[in-house]
Parts: structure tokens; C-alpha cells; sequence
């Protein structure tokens, strides 16, 4: 066989050796042009939609998810884990989070006819926030065609009952976790270690394991667009060190934010939880226009990073291609 003009057969070590290499030519040439998309795609305004609807949409979600706990966990203690995981994402202060505790939980009890309907208005409320991702992701990936409304709205009501999984992972995530933890700091305290690397990958490798996987699913399979499950990757990757970097900056954005209840009193806590959503919403899409343009890179220009940072900066003040014609 011979081999096609401008390709260069190489061995595998040879391959594994260059893909580190690889990984970050196309980075550094995905990485500007999804910048770029995000605000072509005006994606902040679609994160602050989304931050929106999540608000609204909170606290009915809450209810729905407290009513599969109720009916599919049978474990009193791991139930219990689960609502106060569950209320804790609300915006709401100490006091009053077990008055909404038990609030939710008489709601969530389908005891007749009438409370089985009230819990799927509650799922329909729901899933505007689903709705609201979705159409967010499709316009970061670039969909040219979404799905009919209704097989949409299905998609948006599989996303509920797969927050429940994910709160569910998250605890288990969280029990196994600790196990591993208190495991492990024994040892380490007899040597002298404890506080160490191994304790950190412990504590903020999980979270970061789950964000890429619920991301990789969300960008794969939410979309009216199938990406590779290598572009997909990239870009859950990219997001899931965003929402971990989002996270461990959140205390200090609360702190600081705090401040603002001399001037809207008790809403500062949802107003603080609101921008909070936006900021994770904007990581979402931003890791969005990662994986569709790691997807469709473009050819390589061998222009320098440097060149295409400058492009990249001058492209927010002025527009490089001419405006599209008039019809």
C-alpha cells in the first residue's frame, strides 16, 4: 500500500507521543474561536435565561424530586441525606430551611388522585429550566434543526428525572468520599501527612469526576446534534475545571456579596444564588462552543498563539468580515 500524499504513517509510540502535543495545538486553536462564539451567540444572554428559569423553576423541581426519594428509596437516613441535599440548593436561609423541609415533603405526597396531578404540574413547571438548557446548548453547538415541540418537551421531562439520579450520585458520590477520607487521614496523621495532596484529590477529584460526566451526557445527548464522544469530551473537560473553579470561588463571592442585604434585605440570598446560576450557565455554554469548535477546528494556519490572542482582543471592538448582504 502506499500511502496518500501529505499523510505520514507513525508508530504508536510515536502517536502517544504526540498526542499531548496535538491536544494543545487544537486547545489553543479551539479555544479563540469558542470565545468568540460565545458572544456571537450572545450565550450571556442565554445563561441569564437560563439563571431565570432556574429560579422559578426551583422550587417545584424540588418537589418532584423529594416525591421519587419518597417512593423509590426505602432507607429512612439515606432519604433524609437526600431532601436536606435537595433544600440546601435553594436559596434559603438556616432558619428557615426545615420549615420548607416539611413544607415540601406534605406537597410531595401523592395521596390521591388530585395530589399525582398537582405533582405533574409541578414537572411540567420543572422542566422550564430544562427547556431553557437546551435551547442554550443548541445555540452554542450551532443546530440548524431542532427537535418538534413535542419530542423537545420529552427531552426537557428526562432531564428532571435525571437531575434526580444526579442528586442521588452526588450523595453516594459524597458518602464514598468521606469513607475514603476519614480512611485515609488516619495514616496520614501518623506520619505527619494529613492536610496533604492525597486529601485534596480526594475532596475535589469527585466533584470534578461527576461534573465531567453529567457534562459529557448533557453536551452529547441533550442537543438536536450528535457530537463525537472525543469533541464532547473536550469540552466537558474544559467545563467541568470552570464549575470546579466557579465553586471554590463562590464562598468568597458570597461573602462579599453578603454585604448587599443593607440594601435588599432578604433577597440578597437570591440574588447572590442567581448569579451564581448564571455564572455556572456561562461556563456551560462557554464549554459548549468549545466542543462544537473543537468539533470543526478549521485548517491549520500556523498562526502563532499570539496572533491569534491579538485577533481574538480586536475582534470584541471591531468586526473583521463584512456584514452579510441584504435580502
Amino acid at each position: 500500500m502506499t500511502a496518500e500524499p501529505g499523510r505520514t504513517d507513525a508508530s504508536l509510540p510515536q502517536r502517544v507521543l504526540r498526542a499531548p502535543l496535538d491536544v494543545a495545538r487544537t486547545l489553543t486553536r479551539a479555544v479563540p474561536q469558542a470565545v468568540d462564539g460565545y458572544f456571537a451567540d450572545r450565550c450571556s444572554q442565554h445563561a441569564a435565561g437560563i439563571a431565570y428559569r432556574v429560579l422559578f423553576s426551583l422550587a417545584p423541581l424540588a418537589i418532584v424530586l423529594v416525591a421519587i426519594f419518597g417512593v423509590v428509596l426505602q432507607d429512612d437516613d439515606l432519604r433524609q441525606r437526600v431532601i436536606r441535599e435537595i433544600v440546601n440548593a435553594l436559596p434559603l436561609s438556616d432558619q428557615g430551611s426545615q420549615d420548607v423541609t416539611t413544607a415540601i415533603e406534605k406537597i410531595a405526597t401523592p395521596v390521591n388522585l388530585l395530589g399525582a396531578a398537582s405533582l405533574l404540574v409541578f414537572a411540567w413547571a420543572a422542566s422550564g429550566m430544562m427547556g431553557a438548557l437546551r435551547t442554550g446548548l443548541e445555540v452554542a453547538m450551532r443546530v440548524e434543526r431542532a427537535r418538534p415541540v413535542v419530542r423537545a418537551k420529552l427531552v426537557d421531562l428526562v432531564l428532571v428525572v435525571g437531575t434526580a439520579a444526579l442528586v442521588l450520585a452526588a450523595v453516594l458520590l459524597n458518602l464514598a468520599a468521606q469513607v475514603v477520607s476519614e480512611t485515609v487521614h488516619r495514616p496520614l496523621a501518623a506520619l505527619g501527612l494529613e492536610g496533604g495532596a492525597l486529601e485534596l484529590v480526594v475532596r475535589h477529584g469527585s466533584p470534578l469526576l461527576l461534573s465531567a460526566v453529567v457534562v459529557l451526557l448533557l453536551y452529547r445527548f441533550v442537543p438536536a446534534r450528535r457530537l463525537r464522544f472525543g469533541d464532547a469530551l473536550a469540552g466537558a473537560a474544559f467545563t467541568a475545571f470552570l464549575l470546579l473553579a466557579i465553586s471554590l470561588a463562590s464562598g468568597w463571592v458570597f461573602t462579599r456579596t453578603s454585604r448587599l442585604s443593607v440594601v435588599y434585605g432578604s433577597l440578597t440570598a437570591a440574588l447572590v444564588f442567581l448569579y451564581s446560576v448564571y455564572l455556572y450557565a456561562s461556563a456551560l455554554l462557554l464549554g459548549a462552543e468549545l466542543a462544537a469548535a473543537w468539533s470543526h477546528p478549521g485548517p491549520p494556519t500556523g498562526e502563532p498563539f499570539r496572533a491569534k490572542a491579538r485577533r481574538l482582543a480586536l475582534g470584541l471592538f471591531v468586526h473583521r468580515d463584512p456584514p452579510p448582504p441584504r435580502r
